[in-house]
C-alpha cells in the first residue's frame, strides 16, 4: 500500500521490484513503462492542502443536471475516497449513501450550504465539487464518443464561522478539466464506460491535490 513516505525507499529495494517485473510476462508495456517512470524518480509535487483525519464529506453537486450517466458519480466518488485511503489523507469519508439518502428525506435539501450538509452528516470538512461540464460526444449527432468531464472544487469547514472556505484561494474553487480520446460509438466501449473512465480519470486528479505524489501519477 502506497503512503507518503514511499518515495523513500532504498535503491536495492528498487532493483528488486524492477528485476521482479522485468521477469513477470503479464506486465504489460504500458505498466511497465509507469512502473519504471516511478523507480526512477522525477519531479515530487508536494500536496496543496492536508485534510484532517476527522470525518470527511465528499459532496458532488449537479444544479444543472449535467450528468447523464451515474456511473460517472459513482466511479469519482470511489476513486477519490480509495486513493486517500491507500495514500492514508482520510480514512473516515462520509459513504455516499449517506449524502442520497439525506438529500430524499431533506425537505430543505437544494436550499442547505455546504457547510449545514456536512455538519447534518458529522462531517468535520467537506470536498465539494461542482459540476461545470459532462458530455459524451465531442460534437453533438457526430458518431464519436469523447468525454469530457469539468469541475471546480474547495474544501469546506463544517464550523459555524464567517469564511469557511479553507482551500483554494480561488473563492469559485479550482478547475479541474479531464477528457476521453475520440472513439467511435460502434466500437467496443459503451456511453456508460466513457462515463466510468472520467469518473476515474477525474478523482485521480482531484485526490492528488491532498498527497505528495510524482508528477506521473498525476493522470
Amino acid at each position: 500500500m502506497p503512503t507518503k513516505s514511499s518515495y523513500k525507499t532504498n535503491r536495492f529495494v528498487r532493483l528488486s521490484i524492477l528485476t521482479t517485473a522485468m521477469l513477470t510476462p503479464c506486465l504489460g508495456c504500458i505498466q511497465f513503462a509507469a512502473l519504471l517512470a516511478n523507480l526512477q524518480g522525477g519531479e515530487v509535487i508536494e500536496e496543496e492542502f492536508t485534510l484532517t483525519e476527522k470525518p470527511l464529506l465528499i459532496l458532488i453537486d449537479d444544479p444543472n443536471s449535467l450528468i447523464t450517466q451515474p456511473k460517472a458519480i459513482r466511479e469519482l466518488h470511489l476513486t477519490i475516497s480509495t486513493n486517500f485511503t491507500e495514500w492514508d489523507v482520510n480514512h473516515r469519508i462520509i459513504p455516499l449513501r449517506e449524502v442520497q439518502r439525506l438529500e430524499q428525506s431533506e425537505r430543505n435539501f437544494g436550499k442547505m450550504s455546504i457547510r449545514e450538509i456536512g455538519e447534518k452528516l458529522g462531517a468535520d470538512q467537506v470536498l465539494y465539487i461542482r459540476v461545470y461540464r459532462f458530455t459524451l460526444e465531442g460534437e453533438p449527432g457526430a458518431p464519436l464518443f469523447k468525454g469530457a468531464f469539468d469541475v471546480r472544487v474547495k474544501v469546506v469547514s463544517t464550523e459555524r464561522t464567517a469564511e469557511v472556505r479553507l482551500w483554494p484561494r480561488e473563492q469559485a474553487g479550482r478547475l479541474v478539466q479531464v477528457s476521453t480520446d475520440p472513439t467511435s460509438m460502434g466500437g467496443d466501449k459503451s456511453a456508460t464506460e466513457i462515463a466510468s473512465e472520467l469518473g476515474i480519470r477525474l478523482g485521480r486528479r482531484i485526490a492528488a491535490f491532498f498527497y505528495e505524489h510524482r508528477a506521473f501519477d498525476d493522470r
